[in-house]
């Protein structure tokens, strides 16, 4: 199928790579259906994806690994969320985060506090608020600097 895409222009996805988010994402609930999509000419290199909305071109969200913005990034995952996602093993979480880049790259953050947590084997995701009262999710925040202040245009993981 093709869908129009905020960066991509017009692209053909498959059935196959559509996420499906029961839930919708954080202010945009009306929206379940995504597809993930990456700069192909430099696969491999790819820090930052795209999580693009199949019905909405112009609704499209930055997402990275965690791990390129807190190397230690080990949130506790709700329990309950997991279950509804048909997650029954660790190695079938995908987890991301929702990246906002700034003209003034430095100023650049991810949300610790609410990933992405995709099932990879039914592709069923839902973006969850950790629960801040575990003691392993104290201190993420919504709005964590992506670039350490300290080396200007360094990842904070660099």
């Amino acid at each position: 199928m093709k869908i129009k895409t905020k960066f991509f222009g017009e692209i053909d996805i498959s059935e196959e790579q559509i996420i499906l988010f029961p839930f919708g994402i954080y202010g945009f609930e009306e929206y379940n259906k995504f597809v993930l999509l990456h700069d192909e000419e430099n696969d491999g290199e790819n820090i930052f994806r795209w999580l693009q909305c199949v019905d909405e071109a112009g609704l499209c969200f930055t997402v990275m690994e965690p791990k390129f913005a807190d190397k230690n990034y080990s949130p506790k995952l709700p329990e309950n969320i997991l279950s509804k996602l048909g997650i029954n093993k660790e190695e079938d979480i995908i987890c991301l985060v929702i990246t906002v880049i700034y003209d003034e790259i430095e100023k650049s953050t991810v949300n610790l506090l609410s990933p992405v947590i995709i099932n990879s084997k039914n592709k069923i995701a839902a973006q969850i608020i950790l629960e801040t009262s575990e003691p392993e999710n104290n201190g993420y925040k919504t709005k964590h600097r992506l670039f350490d202040n300290t080396q200007k245009g360094e990842l904070a993981v660099c």
